[in-house]
């Protein structure tokens, strides 16, 4: 495909809008299908993000891509074969000489001309610009690109890594470069803590707007509820690691829902968009929350989509994501699982640049093996701790009568108990379906019903079950536990969704998964008003 530049405008990367004289054309094939295809990128328009936490005011972002003289390059492995395999390590046990060369290639990259594909603040403006809606779906009418929130979620990032480490590694003409991961999930050798290499304030690896609070030896918390003391902060992360990793079996729940194109995920006032999975509403919201800065707008950088990327513990902090999809395929008990299949997640398609500067078209197919793409991670002996963690019940036995006789309401599917307005936690009775088959493919999913938020700021939603008027304070450490929902601020933005929790395992832990009616109590954190039009336990 050739691109033509045009000459009525032009856009400062990583600036605000310069100049818009006319409108600027780019042929661009529009498809009939469903999947989420490429963009015109030169209708590009300035992304959102609020100055102040709920202000209705808001920041107009120039987060607009340079378009590359040239063709669109086709990504295939033969052009993008590596002679040498990339091994990602975790950064706290790389040496001092690779720090070294890491500093190196991140100094380089910030360097580089401010219309270079490749400079640092263009490379973050990659996932501002498809993150805070400055690119439309083809084929719709001003549909926004979000590649949160979705079965697109994990993939996206993957690409987004892979080109990002190219680049790097041809900066210090190091083919065999790798980004590191920050192994936060390591609750034995250290990797729970905010990496060392990050921390110098004179090195190009810095971030200033990152929680002071929570500089090492502080232990990094996977859901932001967690509270106590070191040892309970470890088991806790082990069992939102379990929870969240090891229960999430199929692909909806892990990775996320289905998007297509026509699917408004940017601003969904109605049920029908999507939902990220497990791992993305979870561990890597939670993380970006942990990571940000309180005394800034919005948690920046780390706290909020549009500065994410401009924080260079983001793109370990992804790694170490991408590494945990690779796990839950290949290494959890009871053999490999699936990813979708849906010709529709397949054919889905993305722009990149290359260490070329070049704009590349991929898909989502060619992405799916990680060794096909050239690298890979180290077994990490850690994760045996979570992946094999057997959280303890706190409850004995049903708590239905006690609940009732407590004032507990019955509460069922949609639309039986209209509009339910949640404070600082919510505990309700719900019908257990008689499970007709003992069959291992069925699951029991909790599913919280029109889960409706404003996203002006943080907000988590944690569910437990069988403990009556649990709270934003309650151990995570237990059987109980079923799953946090953690939203990222996105001012000016809501989200209409059904959340789904995997619960099959609590149920045979606490010894009532042939009960007729379980309690459930969400727990919440954060101003935002949350609201459910019901709560529903089905199989899948």
């Amino acid at each position: 495909m050739m691109v033509d530049h045009g000459s009525s405008g032009r856009f400062a990367p990583g600036g605000f809008l310069v100049v818009v004289a006319a409108a600027i054309y780019m042929f661009t094939c529009v498809s009939t299908a469903s999947p989420i295809g490429l963009p015109n990128l030169r209708e590009c328009q300035l992304a959102t993000d609020s100055s102040v936490i709920g202000s209705p005011f808001t920041t107009r972002l120039n987060c607009c891509l340079p378009i590359p003289p040239g063709d669109v390059i086709d990504f295939s492995f033969q052009k993008y074969k590596n002679h040498n395999r990339r091994l990602r390590m975790p950064a706290h046990k790389i040496s001092s000489d690779y720090i070294a060369k890491y500093r190196r290639a991140y100094e380089i990259m910030r360097a580089l001309p401010q219309d270079d594909p490749r400079n640092f603040i263009t490379q973050a403006n990659v996932h501002c610009a498809f993150c805070n809606g400055a690119y439309k779906q083809p084929g719709t009418d001003g549909i926004l690109i979000q590649m949160h929130f979705s079965w697109l979620f994990l993939i996206w990032h993957r690409w987004y890594l892979y080109f990002h480490e190219r680049i790097l590694g041809s900066l210090i003409g190091d083919p065999s470069f790798a980004l590191v991961f920050w192994n936060w999930d390591d609750q034995r050798d250290g990797g729970n803590i905010m990496p060392a290499m990050f921390l110098p304030n004179n090195s190009s690896l810095y971030d200033a707007n990152r929680n002071q609070a929570n500089l090492p030896p502080t232990l990094a918390k996977l859901t932001p509820v967690m509270t106590g003391n070191d040892s309970e902060i470890i088991n806790q992360n082990l069992n939102i690691m379990y929870q969240e990793v090891v229960t999430n079996d199929v692909a909806e729940l892990f990775i996320g829902g289905p998007y297509r194109t026509g699917v408004d995920i940017s601003n969904s006032t109605v049920l029908n968009a999507p939902l990220g999975g497990s791992i993305e509403n979870g561990i890597h919201n939670a993380m970006h929350y942990w990571t940000g800065d309180p005394r800034q707008p919005l948690l920046q950088d780390m706290g909020t989509f549009s500065s994410a990327s401009r924080d260079p513990i983001f793109y370990a902090h992804h790694s170490n994501l991408d590494r945990l999809w690779d796990k839950w395929r290949h290494g959890m008990p009871g053999g490999p699982r699936k990813d979708y299949s849906d010709p529709d997640f397949l054919n889905a398609e993305f722009y990149f640049y290359d260490e070329n500067a070049r704009l590349v078209k991929v898909n989502v197919r060619d992405g799916l093996d990680i060794e096909k793409l050239g690298y890979g991670y180290p077994d990490v002996a850690a994760d045996e701790l979570w992946i094999n963690y057997s959280p303890l019940p706190v409850t004995t036995g049903s708590v239905v009568a006690a609940a009732r006789a407590m004032g507990v309401p019955e509460i069922g599917a949609f639309p039986l108990n209209g509009t339910i307005v949640l404070g600082s936690a919510f505990s309700g009775i719900v019908k257990a379906p008689y499970r007709k088959s003992k069959a291992s493919h069925q699951r029991e999913v909790l599913v919280i019903e029109g889960l409706h938020v404003s996203r002006e700021s943080f907000v988590s939603v944690v569910a437990f079950v069988n403990l009556p008027y649990a709270n934003s304070s309650t151990a995570t450490s237990s059987a109980e536990y079923v799953g946090t929902f953690n939203l990222v601020a996105s001012p000016g933005k809501t989200i209409t969704t059904n959340v789904k929790f995997e619960i099959g395992d609590n149920l045979k832990r606490i010894d009532i998964q042939d009960e007729p009616e379980v309690v459930i109590t969400l727990a919440v954190k954060g101003t935002q008003s949350v609201r459910i039009k019901g709560l529903l336990i089905k199989y899948q």
